[in-house]
C-alpha cells in the first residue's frame, strides 16, 4: 500500500463525506485555537532561535522568546513539512496542492500555490508526456525497449486517471516537502511521483516529475539539499535519486533497502542518510554511491531527524521513538517519549534539549548525558 510519508498517521480521519457543500479547505482560514500546540502537528523547521510547526486545519505555531503563539494561516488543509529559507521566508507544504510563502518571518502567509492551479499544470503535462512516449515506442528499433516504454505509458495512463478523479471530485494530492538550495532555485515533492522546480524564488513552478526514474510513481517524501548544486531524493520503495545539476538531471542511486524512505539528512560531514519504515537506517560517505546500515533498536518507522549541536544524529519515529546516535560510533541509543504518540518532527532548542512535531502538538525530550 502508498505511504504518505510521515503525514499518514493524521489525515486518515478526515472523510470527504464530512466536509459540508460549499466547504474548501484550500480557501477556508485556518481556526484560531485556544490550545494550538495540542494540534496535530506535522512539519516542523527552525532558524536562529525560532521554531516553527504545522500541521491539521492549517495549524501553523511559532516559538520565540520561550513563547509559543498561533499563525493564523490562509487555508485549512493538512500541513505537512516546514522550510526557513532565511530569517525572513518561510515556505510550508500542505494537501491539495497548497504552498504557503511568508516574507515577513512568520507573521502572515500567503497561498503561493493551490491543488487547482497544480491541475492545471499537470494536465498539459500529461498529455504532453503522453505523445511523447506514444512517438518514442513508433522510433523504438528493439522490441524490448518498445516494451518498457508501452509499459512506462500503461502506468502513465493509470497516473492521468487519478488526475481525471481530481477533475471531478476537486484537489486531493498532498505536497510533502519542500528545499530550496538558494533564494531562486527551490523544489517541491509531493505524492504520486509529482515534482516541481522554481528558479525565481517561487513565484513560478514547473513540473519535472519525468527527470527521474520512477514510472509507477510511487510518492517523493524528502528533499535533503548538500550545498547550493547537490540535493538528494528520497520516496516509497526504496527510492533514491541525487542532483548535482540543481536538479537538472537525476541519478537513480542503488539503494540498499526496498522498503519506504521516510527522511533524510546531511550530517555535518558531508554523509547522507536515509531511513524510514520499520526502523531502517542507512548512511553514505561517498554522496551515495555505497551505503552502510546503522543498527537501530527499533522496528517502528522513523520520521524525522536532525543534527545535534555536536554532531550527532537523532531520528524520530512512531509510538514516541526517539534514536540518538554518535555521529563517530555510528552507535543508537533509543529513548521514548512518554506520551508515546507518533512524532514527525524534531530540532534541538539547546544541547540535548529537543522540540517535537507530534499528534499531540508541541512535545519535548532531553537525551541524557547531552544537556547542559
Amino acid at each position: 500500500m502508498r505511504r504518505i510519508a510521515i503525514a499518514t498517521f493524521v489525515w486518515s480521519a478526515i472523510s470527504a463525506s464530512a466536509i459540508a457543500d460549499g466547504y474548501d479547505p484550500i480557501f477556508e482560514p485556518s481556526p484560531e485555537a485556544r490550545k494550538a500546540t495540542q494540534a496535530t502537528l506535522v512539519g516542523l523547521d527552525q532558524q536562529d532561535g525560532v521554531t516553527m510547526a504545522a500541521g491539521l486545519f492549517g495549524t501553523v505555531v511559532k516559538r520565540e522568546d520561550d513563547e509559543w503563539k498561533q499563525i493564523v494561516t490562509p487555508t485549512s488543509v493538512l500541513l505537512t513539512s516546514v522550510e526557513f529559507l532565511n530569517d525572513d521566508v518561510i515556505w510550508i507544504t500542505g494537501h491539495e496542492g497548497v504552498l504557503l510563502k511568508s516574507t515577513d518571518g512568520g507573521v502572515t502567509f500567503e497561498r503561493k500555490l493551490d491543488g487547482y492551479q497544480l491541475l492545471a499544470m499537470e494536465q498539459p503535462w500529461m498529455e504532453d508526456r503522453v505523445t511523447e512516449l506514444e512517438d518514442e515506442i513508433e522510433r523504438a528499433a528493439d522490441p524490448d525497449e518498445a516494451l518498457n516504454l508501452e509499459y512506462m505509458l500503461e502506468e502513465l495512463g493509470f497516473l492521468s486517471q487519478g488526475l481525471e478523479i481530481q477533475e471531478e471530485v476537486g484537489p486531493t494530492k498532498p505536497l510533502l516537502d519542500i528545499e530550496f538550495l538558494n533564494e531562486s532555485v527551490g523544489f517541491v515533492a509531493a505524492a504520486y511521483g509529482t515534482l516541481l522546480k522554481t528558479t525565481d524564488g517561487g513565484e513560478s513552478w514547473q513540473i519535472i516529475s519525468d527527470r527521474v526514474e520512477n514510472p509507477m510513481g510511487f510518492h517523493l517524501n524528502k528533499l535533503i539539499a548538500k550545498d547550493e548544486e547537490t540535493l538528494f531524493l528520497v520516496g516509497e520503495y526504496g527510492l533514491l535519486f541525487k542532483s548535482e545539476d540543481q536538479g537538472e538531471t537525476w541519478e537513480t542511486l542503488m539503494s540498499p533497502y526496498d522498503g519506504s524512505y521516510f527522511g533524510g539528512l546531511v550530517d555535518e560531514q558531508g554523509r547522507f542518510w536515509a531511513f524510514g519504515l520499520r526502523g531502517n537506517v542507512f548512511v553514505s560517505n561517498d554522496g551515495g554511491n555505497s551505503f552502510q546500515s546503522v543498527e537501530t533498536p527499533t522496528r517502528y518507522n522513523l520520521n524525522s531527524g536532525t543534527v545535534l549541536n555536536n554532531g550527532d544524529v537523532v531520528l524520530v519515529g512512531h509510538s514516541g521513538v526517539i534514536v540518538h546516535i554518535n555521529h563517530e560510533t555510528l552507535e543508537a541509543s533509543l529513548y521514548s517519549h512518554p506520551s508515546n504518540v507518533p512524532i514527525a518532527g524534531v530540532a534541538e532548542l539547546s544541547p540535548g534539549n529537543l522540540v517535537l512535531a507530534s499528534r499531540s502538538g508541541v512535545q519535548y525530550f532531553t537525551i541524557p548525558n547531552l544537556a547542559d
